[in-house]
């Protein structure tokens, strides 16, 4: 199958003040999938330009849409209200702020290509790297996060890398499914809430920030924990 043949795919992009960093992106993208039928979807909730600037892409690039709410919605719900726009067969999911490699969603789409649901980009995986986290503290608690939603969740067991916000999936494993994401890790809800029978891990290297600042937060790691035990509760 060439690249013109190949199903169509959204990129559905969550951001929150990356004014910097959409059209950097935007420009990886088209030289990662050329020749490719492909769209990107960003879910935005920012307050400091960037939407004007997505909205600036967007006369020049018609692969580029823009979900905005005036509202501060949180990455997770931002992104599952894109996904009700979109029409595509194949969805792939990443951040805005450059830490997940353009170069690396072919090899996603791929899998999901020839038979995969869902495709994780993964750190933890043989040849995943993350030089994106700062301290030892911060990779210390990504990795307890890690595990403790994978002993937690025997779904997040297919993948080495469950809180990856960085995979493809089919669309039709969520067709008709009730998404009700907490905080940043919409990933465990696809795999736990989806109709998930195969997942393949993908190495890559989770690189550093060079723009803006990190939406990471105490809070956040409360929505965490919080969202684990409704996932918990959903499956007992």
């Amino acid at each position: 199958m060439t690249s013109a043949d190949a199903p169509a795919v959204t990129i559905v992009v969550p951001t929150f003040n990356e004014l910097g960093n959409v059209a950097p992106l935007v420009e990886q993208l088209d030289r990662a999938l050329e020749g490719r039928a492909f769209q990107v979807l960003f879910a935005d909730d920012s307050t400091d330009g960037t939407t004007d600037e997505i909205l600036r892409l967007a006369s020049a690039n018609r692969r580029v849409r823009v979900n905005h709410s005036g509202a501060r919605r949180g990455l997770a719900i931002a992104v599952v209200e894109a996904l009700g726009e979109v029409t595509d067969d194949l969805v792939l999911v990443m951040d805005g702020d450059l830490q997940h490699p353009a170069g690396v969603a072919p090899r996603l789409i791929e899998c999901i290509t020839t038979g995969a649901d869902v495709a994780v980009a993964s750190r933890y995986t043989s040849g995943g790297h993350e030089l994106g986290l700062g301290g030892p503290a911060r990779r210390a608690v990504s990795w307890t996060s890690t595990r403790l939603a994978q002993m937690a969740l025997a779904p997040a067991r297919r993948t080495s890398d469950p809180l990856s916000g960085f995979f493809a999936f089919r669309r039709a494993i969520i067709a008709g499914v009730a998404l009700h994401p907490v905080g940043f890790k919409i990933l465990l809800e696809v795999l736990v809430r989806g109709r998930v029978e195969r997942v393949v891990d993908v190495p890559y290297t989770f690189d550093r920030r060079l723009r803006a600042s990190s939406k990471a937060s105490a809070r956040e790691g409360l929505n965490f924990l919080w969202h684990v035990l409704r996932l918990r509760l959903a499956r007992s």
